[in-house]
């Protein structure tokens, strides 16, 4: 077939995928534009002026910045060694260790918040056991999830979201070309100086394509607030005004807000990553450069 040859069964195939994509997202799209922007048929910015003067919406913007933050920060944090580990030394279990520490990526996020919500509330298995033990006074419970479940879900979103930034940054590093490596070890460079100025400038495009992608997460799971009861978030907010959107167009808002964020990021990403992957034009991976033990009598024949 020709490169603009289409043929029938081609321009049915099309036709119906446009029309898929037209019900399904393109009309729920306009729909939702039409309610953010319009206000008695005429154009408005008013509902989003109403978001920066509502104390909730305000705090609702903060609480999911920070959250999304914090949760990327520590996957960080948790990965990058992980990721080292993984990918530089060879050790029995390797294999085992590589499977479990993928685990949480098939868990859904409410399951370990049912769980740890039951673990640390105020009255949950860890204060009752303290309180039984006397440790503890019953009517002065320790807030174990901080500020009403807001560092319990920063705990749930790591332990769930670590995952992608490992697989992220654990390939960039596969494909680091091991040379480099030890060209920068033969010059001098060892530690964190060898890890500041080669292996973190060839991975950052992977670790910045997982870094987006948690971040996104992080700032849009509705699952976790909402077992945990933390209503002060984009997500929930959002989920609160689905149920009176005829009298309160603030939802559209908030998703508007919601989707600009999640385009600028993306666009940020591909522009970041855009013509920067180096460590894929080496020869090579590091699965050779993992380091070996060498006998001491051979180091030793070798000596003498």
């Amino acid at each position: 077939m020709k490169k603009y040859d289409l043929n029938f069964s081609t321009c049915v195939f099309l036709s119906l995928l446009l029309l898929f994509f037209g019900a399904f997202l393109f009309y729920p799209a306009s729909f939702m534009l039409k309610g953010a922007f319009f206000s008695g048929g005429r154009f408005t910015l008013r509902y989003f002026s109403l978001l920066l003067e509502s104390p909730l919406q305000r705090q609702s913007i903060f609480n999911s910045f920070a959250i999304a933050l914090l949760t990327t920060a520590l996957t960080t944090l948790l990965a990058l060694p992980l990721a080292h580990w993984m990918t530089r030394f060879d050790f029995r279990g390797k294999t085992l260790l590589g499977g479990l520490l993928l685990v949480p990526m098939i868990m859904p996020p409410f399951v370990g918040a049912i769980g740890l919500g039951q673990l640390l509330a105020r009255f949950g298995s860890v204060n009752l056991f303290l309180m039984d033990l006397g440790i503890l006074a019953p009517d002065k419970p320790i807030d174990w999830l901080g500020q009403g479940g807001f560092w319990g879900i920063v705990l749930l979103q790591v332990m769930n979201l670590y995952p992608i930034m490992f697989l992220n940054v654990s390939a960039a590093m596969a494909n680091m070309d091991p040379s480099l490596r030890e060209s920068a070890h033969n010059l001098g460079a060892s530690g964190w100086r060898l890890f500041r100025t080669i292996t973190l400038p060839l991975i950052l495009p992977g670790y910045f394509a997982g870094a987006v992608i948690v971040f996104i997460w992080a700032f849009t799971d509705l699952g976790t607030p909402l077992i945990f009861g933390f209503s002060r978030l984009v997500p929930v907010q959002i989920f609160d005004a689905v149920n009176d959107l005829n009298t309160n167009p603030m939802g559209y808002a908030l998703v508007v807000f919601v989707l600009v964020l999640t385009l600028t990021l993306f666009l940020i990403s591909k522009r970041a990553l855009a013509g920067r992957r180096y460590e894929m034009m080496a020869r090579g991976h590091t699965g050779g450069a993992e380091p070996q033990q060498v006998e001491p009598h051979i180091l030793h024949g070798q000596h003498t």
